[in-house]
């Protein structure tokens, strides 16, 4: 998008109208600020400075997909700027089901530690008979291989996260 000085749209592609959610013919003229109606975008650009990028909802065609976009505004001739949009909503996707994976990881392999602390001081603080110990030693085996599991399907994740997508052929 385009902006003149007073930052109304002198010019719009497609791609940025479908994005902000405005209409690349009927709205030149009009103040960005009075079409993209979001908070932090205002402030965004509101502010003197315009360094890095503000992350805002974009309009989407479905009330079930949100779409989150990355703008940016650049300084460019005299007192004009143009305002970059990006569709960033996979990119918001992932960290979000990152967060939740290591959330999910984080309380899966606590449970078998509390276990495990709870088994060693059982053992270290009674008098067990054979059974018993042995009972618990078994337990606690069956934990530790559970925490196993999951430290190998970490690795395993954190490999194929690393390595290129397989090509046409592969599949």
């Amino acid at each position: 998008v385009l902006l003149d000085p007073e930052g109304r749209i002198e010019w719009c592609n497609q791609t940025a109208a479908l994005h902000l959610g405005m209409d690349a013919k009927r709205d030149l003229m009009q103040h960005v600020v009075h079409l993209v109606r979001d908070p932090v975008f205002k402030k965004y650009y509101s502010n003197e400075s315009h360094d890095g990028e503000a992350i805002i909802d974009g309009r989407s065609v479905s009330l079930q997909k949100t779409v989150k976009l990355s703008v940016q505004l650049h300084n460019y001739g005299e007192n004009r700027q143009l305002l970059l949009t990006r569709d960033v909503t996979t990119v918001a996707q992932a960290d979000a089901m990152r967060r939740d994976f290591v959330a999910n990881v984080s309380h899966e392999i606590r449970t078998p530690l509390t276990v495990l602390s709870g088994f060693v001081e059982t053992l270290q603080s009674l008098n067990l008979t054979e059974q018993e110990r042995v009972r618990y030693l078994h337990l606690m085996a069956q934990q530790a291989e559970r925490m196993q599991s999951l430290v190998t399907d970490l690795l395993t994740l954190s490999r194929l996260e690393g390595s290129p997508l397989p090509s046409a052929q592969e599949w």
